[in-house]
């Protein structure tokens, strides 16, 4: 009995389960023993003795459908190109069913697996020679054992295919077969959302749809309020902007109707909500268009915040007074520094005039500290721009010039009479210098003013 017929039995033995994979792994490795030549040596080292070959139990005779099916199971396999197997490879064809019929079906429809491995995966992936041959009625040829195993890992149907060409989609290769199927895009849904308008739809259009919850109900409900002009991107953009049916149907209750998907985008993405649009109703802002209420959006224009200003004086307010106010960082605790420093009487101009050149409530309240008052936006302003500073005024009423007037203030910080020039000029010439000879001995020279004395 040669090696090959010796180990079809141990393979049919295992089969039957009339040896264990232990066993057979056993009779396996010693076989390899036998068939080894021995090198030849002059002074061969004496081998020990070694244990008899293990008897291949004789009184369970190899059945003859066992021996022809292990016959037939190595003829498929040489015919694959596959001339050894290992008992590990014999284990996993048991396992996973691979048979010299499968082989066979499989090969004479041109798959051609590239060894052992490939086989077992195609078993492992349930792949029939029936599935090749639907797929191959649908169109779809050529395939690679990779095509075929990701076909069926994303459960891509010969069902599914033939679903997919009646609403239209043919020609399909298998990265959108497997896109379409991975996203759950099916024909009913196509078919739905043709028979709403959305037709000769491909498939990334499909996939997108679908990523961003674009229903067919969800298409249709919007076509009952009155959109219908829209394409992909529209209804992916409203959707991402959640812009329900039930938001269109309050925007109309409140006097909306006027309106395209451009203009629910744009409330969408500034958070303009019914209930925001309500509060400002409340506040007795009612005549807002779209633009009015995205304007305020973006500049995070609150009801709140319109009420605020209304309690520091400021009533009557467009949209464009406040967009402004809220550009200019003008808030509540800016309108309370005005009023704790005794200015009242202005207007949203003024106001925004002070926000402009930063005059903030920091600087207001320092200011007021230094002892400055009586002043108004128009000298405020002034005096910012020419960075007549709280330390400056301090410092000055430190030196016996007390209420001294914005404009006074800003001539003196124009020409740098500053605190420190002032300390110089009494420490060389007296403590009786008053203001308009520092600014003349500044402007026109020391010996000058000092001569005309």
């Amino acid at each position: 009995m040669n090696g090959t017929k010796e180990r079809l039995m141990i393979l049919d033995m295992i089969s039957e389960g009339k040896i264990t994979a232990a066993e057979g792994e056993e009779l396996f490795r010693a076989l390899e023993e036998v068939d080894e030549p021995s090198a030849e040596s002059d002074n061969p080292t004496p081998v020990p003795p070694q244990a008899p070959f293990p008897p291949l139990r004789p009184e369970s005779p190899q059945s003859p459908r066992g021996q022809r099916a292990s016959t037939e199971l190595v003829a498929a396999l040489k015919t694959a190109g596959i001339d050894h197997v290992t008992l590990s490879d014999v284990q996993e064809m048991q396992e996973h069913s691979l048979t010299a019929e499968y082989i066979n079906e499989m090969l004479a429809l041109g798959i051609e697996p590239d060894g052992l491995g490939e086989w077992v995966n195609l078993r492992i992936h349930d792949i029939t020679p029936r599935y090749v041959r639907e797929l191959r009625d649908m169109g779809i040829e050529d395939l690679d054992i990779d095509e075929l195993v990701e076909l069926s890992l994303h459960d891509v149907s010969a069902k599914y295919v033939s679903e997919l060409r009646e609403v239209g989609l043919k020609d399909l290769d298998v990265d959108e077969l497997v896109e379409l199927s991975n996203h759950d895009v099916s024909a009913k849904y196509i078919a739905e959302m043709r028979e709403l308008g959305l037709k000769d739809l491909d498939v990334d259009e499909l996939i997108e749809l679908n990523n961003h919850d674009v229903s067919a109900k969800y298409v249709a409900e919007l076509r009952s309020m009155g959109l219908k002009d829209f394409d992909v991107d529209d209804l992916i953009e409203l959707s991402n902007h959640d812009i329900s049916p039930k938001y269109i149907a309050e925007l109309k209750k409140m006097g909306f109707k006027n309106f395209d998907v451009d203009d629910l985008v744009e409330l969408g993405s500034h958070d303009i909500s019914p209930e925001f649009i309500a509060e400002l109703q409340t506040l007795g802002i009612k005549d807002l268009d779209i633009d009015d209420l995205v304007e305020l959006g973006t500049h995070g224009v609150s009801p709140e915040f319109i009420a605020q200003m209304r309690e520091f004086g400021l009533k009557n307010l467009d949209t464009d007074d406040l967009v402004q106010l809220s550009i200019h960082n003008i808030d509540p605790e800016f309108m309370k520094a005005l009023r704790d420093f005794g200015m009242t009487g202005f207007d949203v101009d003024d106001v925004v005039e002070l926000g402009i050149h930063n005059v903030t409530a920091r600087y207001i309240a320092e200011m007021k500290e230094a002892g400055l008052k009586d002043v108004d936006t128009e000298e405020l302003v002034e005096m910012r721009i020419h960075n007549v500073t709280p330390k400056f005024v301090r410092e000055l009423r430190e030196m016996g010039f007390s209420n001294l007037p914005a404009d006074e203030l800003v001539e003196l910080s124009i020409h740098h009479v500053t605190p420190r020039f002032i300390r110089e000029m009494r420490q060389r010439y007296g403590e009786h210098l008053t203001l308009n000879q520092l600014l003349d001995m500044r402007l026109h020279g020391v010996e000058e003013v000092l001569g005309s004395r």
